[in-house]
């Protein structure tokens, strides 16, 4: 299987640099887009040769052409000539990278009109709520891969992938952000920074699962699992060795086109997602059958980590189809940066209120168990007065042999609120109501017929004395709690 996995990585990679070579995407319109990922402008024959159009033809112009530009626009603007000024603008800025000549002191007679407003409202900076929320989110990202490789007593391998996880969602969030606030025109050197990791969630995230469940150590061949990020590095090193100047056309150009090769890497990366994902759930289900409390308990770290993943895989495969124009639904293009935000939230809410996740040991991170319980008023001293009441009531009176108890019931028994009993239950007990009362059942039970040497009693008999109303439902407890039937227990005691 391990073979198998390795060798499909590589052919991964393989299939990535055939694409890459061979595929010759023809012009898309991407104006409604306005993303970062594989957004450049049109080379001569795959190569990194820039075909300038009329206005970055100004890259190669004299200083006085480019001062001419700028003149240009300035004396259209003052014979009130709005569209003609608006041209030279462009020609300016797309020649010098320079975007302070939009500036409404030289163009008062035109600052009014809509072809000036338009360049106004594309290339200066703005803020949103969703910029601040991206800004905030990606930020805080580099804060958690901090803390997580920072922390004593940790294992630092798992630390370290589950927190490059989330560094690379940040940088990506990051990278968004600047899109959404029109600043990338200020840092060209930002361009494709994020699409570099774009093959890596899946690894990470597998490997994670795999340090954690199986405490596994990295051999040599692990190393196939990062061919298609290599080759994708490679192929996109030539953009990150442009100039300042280039970079700054390529995110200029509003009417962008596909990079060479950019189905490939999409339709390879949702292979990719998919593929770690369904790894990625093999490992949890082999995890699942673990009946050990606290194994449970970091089991629900691993399924909210892994759905969130899920719901990543999803968003993207939505995202793809946005921008390539299959899917026409242009309002869902940040759904994919909203489940990344999601992620870096949800851990780091969870590495704040449980330290010790950086130790492995997760005590409880269902976000129904974390938020159940955080207005309540109960004190430590009040909570353990009911924990022993409760024992006492459980222990003596022996509450759960009524088949019609419940949580109502035991607290009014508790002299205390529905809440405060639930609570108390899953504080000092780690279980839910029911679980408590039928774990005490069975443990009677389980006593019943070890006593009952001469086999008088029926299981159905049993069933119905410590509480029980059916014996389906007894079965299906006896053998959670015990790990086998009442009658494979009744066997074992003859042995």
């Amino acid at each position: 299987m391990k073979e198998k996995v390795q060798i499909g990585i590589y052919l991964w990679g393989i299939l990535i640099l055939f694409f890459l070579l061979t595929t010759n995407v023809t012009a898309q319109d991407n104006a409604d887009t306005n993303l970062p990922d594989f957004r450049v402008e049109r080379y001569e024959n795959g190569s990194i040769k820039f075909v300038l159009s009329e206005v970055n033809a100004a890259l190669n112009a004299s200083k006085d052409s480019i001062e001419a530009f700028k003149s240009h626009a300035i004396y259209f603007a003052e014979k009130n000539e709005p569209e003609i000024a608006s041209e030279y603008i462009l020609k300016y800025i797309s020649a010098t990278a320079d975007l302070s000549i939009l500036n409404d002191h030289l163009f008062t007679d035109i600052k009014d009109t809509p072809s000036y407003q338009n360049i106004k409202e594309q290339y200066t900076p703005k803020i949103t709520f969703l910029s601040l929320l991206y800004l905030y989110a990606g930020f805080l990202g580099f804060y958690i891969f901090i803390i997580f490789n920072f922390k004593k007593g940790a294992d630092r391998i798992s630390n370290l992938l589950i927190s490059l996880f989330i560094l690379f969602h940040s940088l990506f969030i990051l990278h968004l952000s600047l899109y959404v606030i029109n600043y990338q025109y200020y840092l060209p050197h930002t361009l494709f920074i994020s699409t570099t990791f774009s093959f890596l969630y899946g690894p990470l995230l597998y490997f994670y699962f795999k340090r954690i469940t199986f405490n596994y150590k990295f051999r040599l061949r692990d190393v196939l699992h990062l061919v298609p990020s290599i080759i994708l590095l490679m192929y996109i090193m030539p953009y990150y060795l442009m100039s300042s100047n280039e970079k700054f056309n390529v995110i200029f150009d509003t009417e962008g086109f596909l990079l060479p090769g950019a189905y490939a890497i999409i339709t390879v990366k949702i292979i990719s997602l998919a593929a770690y994902a369904y790894l990625i759930y093999k490992i949890y289900i082999t995890n699942e059958t673990s009946k050990k409390r606290e194994d449970k308990n970091k089991l629900l770290w691993q399924r909210n980590i892994m759905a969130i993943n899920v719901a990543y895989v999803i968003s993207y495969v939505i995202y793809a189809g946005i921008i390539t124009k299959i899917i026409n639904f242009p309002s869902l293009i940040h759904l994919q940066i909203l489940v990344m935000v999601s992620l870096v939230f949800y851990v780091a809410y969870i590495s704040h209120e449980q330290p010790d996740i950086f130790k492995g040991v997760v005590k409880l991170v269902d976000p129904i168990g974390l938020f159940k319980y955080k207005k309540s008023g109960l004190t430590p001293s009040y909570s353990q007065d009911l924990k022993e009441k409760l024992l006492y009531l459980l222990d003596e009176e022996k509450i759960y042999r009524n088949n019609n108890i419940n949580l109502d019931t035991l607290a009014e028994k508790l002299d205390t609120t529905r809440h405060n009993a639930s609570q108390v239950i899953n504080e000092h007990f780690n279980l839910n109501f029911f679980e408590l009362i039928n774990k005490y059942r069975i443990i009677e039970a389980s006593d019943i017929l070890k006593r009952d040497t001469n086999k008088n009693l029926s299981i159905i008999e049993v069933a119905y004395e410590v509480g029980f109303n059916n014996k389906v439902t007894f079965n299906k407890s006896f053998k959670k709690y015990l790990s086998q039937t009442p009658s494979q227990y009744i066997m074992s005691l003859r042995v």
